[in-house]
């Protein structure tokens, strides 16, 4: 890839979807400023870091066995140092009717790229953990039990009439970034907490394609995930913002899953539908409507290949403050715009981190 320093300045700038927002360039000892409703609606990358941030929790809950995160805009699919480690264990529960896996992950990762014949470099960092404790039951009191590795539940994915997961989970992400040129050196950080629970259920209908992969759809309800959220741009202003997730009621994921029949590996995964909802220091609230979103798995790695989701961001009294659409195009790349057709200026979905969605 050939790029000119102005080109590699810009896709810094906008790795982090926060930018200043009229505050002073150096960090202020009082701490970070709080995203009130009228800097959301009055900055496109304060707008941009939230919706990111509800949908990066979105893709997460579409992951079955051991999700490990939100993606904050890293796609470290080559990164150059990986120390990320998955531990998982397996046991039934008293009354042997449920397989309880317990899931701990790290994330250490780094990467570093150069550009301009070594004038440029630009590097980033990534440092987590998680937890997770996944509850897998059958609806018709039947067992599930562990698989033989004692890693997982034995779960037949093929047939999973009456199969029930719930998760409880916690995480945290901390990603930096380093742009250093011929006359700066400049760093930006985002960093995030969250915890929460989340149900699935699966159901009967399925499809195939000439007996090569089969399609199972699954609910997935998000239910009162909390998530801190830090930010410090590449001029040393600092953001933070509380966020409450929830799938609306009566609009719970629905989720797509195509896997290979052969191997059982997970092919793609499509939001058929469904609302999450996110509250934002109770002043605000943002809901995501998905149509058909897809997700591309090839070779562990994940691309958004296509589908849209409608945004309507209120005031606490209902009233609405903005709608924006996410869309896909043909090449994978995506857009938010207005009510106008107005693109958001420097919005970037957050990639697709195969990590993530694991399973």
């Amino acid at each position: 890839m050939n790029l000119s320093q102005g080109s590699i300045a810009l896709l810094f700038a906008t790795a982090f979807t926060v930018q200043s927002c009229g505050a002073k360039s150096d960090s202020s000892s009082d701490g970070p400023t709080a995203v009130n409703v009228a800097a959301l609606l009055a900055d496109a990358q304060l707008t941009s870091g939230i919706v990111n941030s509800s949908h990066g929790d979105a893709v997460a809950a579409a992951a079955d066995q051991n999700a490990s995160g939100t993606s904050f805009g890293f796609n470290f699919a080559d990164s150059d140092d990986d120390r990320s480690t998955v531990t998982k264990s397996c046991a039934v529960s008293a009354d042997g009717k449920s397989a309880v896996v317990s899931v701990s992950s790290s994330i250490n990762r780094s990467r570093t790229k150069t550009f301009g014949g070594g004038r440029v470099t630009v590097s980033s960092a990534r440092i987590g953990s998680g937890s997770s404790t996944r509850t897998w039951s059958k609806s018709d009191g039947t067992s599930v039990v562990c698989n033989g590795a004692g890693t997982g539940a034995a779960v037949n994915f093929q047939s999973p009439d009456n199969l029930k997961l719930d998760i409880a989970f916690e995480r945290s992400r901390n990603d930096s970034s380093t742009y250093t040129g011929p006359k700066v050196t400049r760093t930006a950080s985002k960093s995030f907490t969250s915890s929460g629970t989340r149900s699935v259920t699966w159901s009967a209908s399925d499809s195939s394609s000439a007996g090569q992969t089969y399609i199972k759809n699954k609910s997935v309800v998000i239910k009162d995930v909390k998530q801190e959220l830090s930010m410090t741009n590449k001029n040393g202003a600092s953001f933070s913002t509380a966020l409450s997730i929830n799938t609306a009621q009566a609009s719970p994921l629905v989720i797509k899953v195509e896997r290979n029949t052969a191997t059982n590996g997970v092919v793609s995964k499509t939001f058929v539908s469904g609302e999450v909802v996110a509250v934002k220091d109770s002043d605000a609230t943002m809901t995501t409507t998905y149509s058909d979103l897809k997700l591309d798995f090839a070779d562990n790695a994940c691309s958004i290949s296509s589908g849209s989701a409608l945004i309507v961001i209120k005031d606490s009294a209902g009233a609405v403050l903005k709608t924006l659409t996410l869309g896909i195009d043909a090449s994978g790349d995506s857009s938010l715009k207005d009510i106008a057709g107005e693109e958001v200026e420097g919005f970037t979905l957050d990639p697709c981190d195969s990590e993530d969605v694991k399973l």
